[in-house]
């Protein structure tokens, strides 16, 4: 699609202005601008370089009410408050944006640290990418983007001329935008509560998974499958499905860190590579597929280069992986399938595929919270976005399908 845009003339020229002022690529600029048009692509953008301004927390109520997290985070210090939308979310308030202090030496950090050094997270060694050769230990730092963006002043933890620097890089003292530090607090330690977008917990109540039903999660994240041990207090017969023993291991180890450790003895896991994939026809009630995605939707992402051909690969790699679950799902079973993105290759299309070649019908979504996906693509009205330039949340798309 983009291929003859990105070719030449005034509109390619045009296109990488755009990168060069906005970090994203031409092809993520061409294909959205494409699909929802050139000026409200650029709102996008603009929506997903910055954080939401609410951050949204489930609260695990097994364990605690969301009236007594809410007071736990007031006598902490920080401002929250209920959702007008669902009882087990609450809000706290990312602040900014913020000037902060200017000094005359600077440490660059990667992308993906950048995200969480923009909100107010120290900087550990992984993150670290250069710095002024003459920083000491003790020195006044701005924190800086590899586009030279200042994101934050900090107190430097380390000197230039170490070898080699571990650990903790720069105490972050003021940052653009500003987060509570949760990680600490006793009910986030102990798993009572967690980050998770408002619209992600959308969809899983869209997908309603019940006590007695054979659920297959598809590489969920710890949120999702936590929300989803929650929604069906442990009882579901739930078997998920890794595709690697990290990822595996990562998951178990944070569910038992949510003091859900007698809902994991529970789930039947198993780590497959998605192409030896095989189930017996019929063997589930209900699927969750969260694959693997461009994630141009996550918030805040200050940079996206990833490039047409990557996102078509991705789409293929849907698809095939959903030709193995269809017939795994039994008749008049459901499928959810939900990723962090706003290129309909990775949404309203694989809805359109599944129509086609599998006869699954998209139902009608009574959410509460998002919009309807492009509906001249067939079934997009059927679907959930949430867009950041209209929603205070991530880029998001979902679809809840009957076989």
């Amino acid at each position: 699609m983009s291929e003859s845009i990105l070719s030449g003339g005034p509109l390619s020229r045009e296109l990488t202005a755009l990168r060069k002022h906005y970090h994203y690529s031409e092809s993520i600029i061409a294909r959205l601008s494409f699909f929802y048009g050139v000026f409200r692509t650029i709102k996008m953008i603009e929506a997903l370089r910055k954080p939401v301004r609410k951050l949204a927390i489930r609260v695990n109520t097994l364990r605690v009410s969301p009236d007594r997290l809410i007071d736990e985070l007031n006598k902490a210090g920080i401002q929250a408050f209920p959702s007008k939308v669902y009882r087990d979310v609450i809000f706290v308030k990312i602040e900014g944006p913020f000037e902060v202090k200017r000094v005359s030496k600077k440490i660059v950090v990667k992308d993906k640290s950048a995200e969480g050094v923009m909100l107010g997270a120290n900087l550990y060694a992984p993150g670290l990418l250069e710095m002024d050769p003459d920083v000491k230990i003790g020195d006044e730092v701005n924190i800086v983007t590899r586009f030279g963006e200042i994101i934050a002043y900090a107190i430097s933890k380390v000197s230039a001329a170490e070898k080699v620097i571990k650990g903790i890089v720069a105490e972050v003292k003021e940052s653009i935008y500003r987060m509570p530090n949760l990680k600490t607090l006793r009910s986030f330690v102990i798993g009572n509560a967690y980050p998770a977008s408002l619209v992600a917990t959308e969809a899983l109540k869209w997908f309603s998974p019940k006590p007695d039903e054979r659920i297959l999660c598809i590489s969920p994240s710890v949120e999702d499958l936590a929300y989803i041990l929650q929604l069906v207090k442990g009882e579901a017969e739930i078997t998920v499905i890794s595709k690697t023993d990290l990822e595996e291991i990562r998951i178990k180890e944070a569910i038992r860190k949510m003091r859900l450790e007698d809902f994991k003895k529970k789930i039947r896991w198993h780590t497959v590579d998605y192409k030896y994939i095989r189930f017996d026809p019929e063997a589930f009630d209900a699927i969750f597929v969260s694959p693997r995605n461009s994630k141009i939707g996550l918030r805040p992402r200050i940079t996206g280069f990833i490039k047409e051909e990557d996102i078509i690969i991705l789409s293929r790699e849907t698809r095939r992986l959903l030709d193995k679950l269809v017939p795994a799902l039994r008749s008049g079973g459901r499928l959810l399938y939900a990723v962090p993105s706003l290129d309909p290759a990775e949404g309203e299309f694989i809805v359109k595929y599944l129509m086609n070649n599998w006869e699954l019908k998209p139902k009608t979504g009574e959410y509460r919270w998002g919009s309807p996906g492009i509906k001249d693509i067939p079934g997009g009205d059927k679907t959930l976005r949430t867009y950041p330039d209209i929603h205070d949340d991530i880029g998001f798309f979902a679809v809840l399908m009957s076989k």
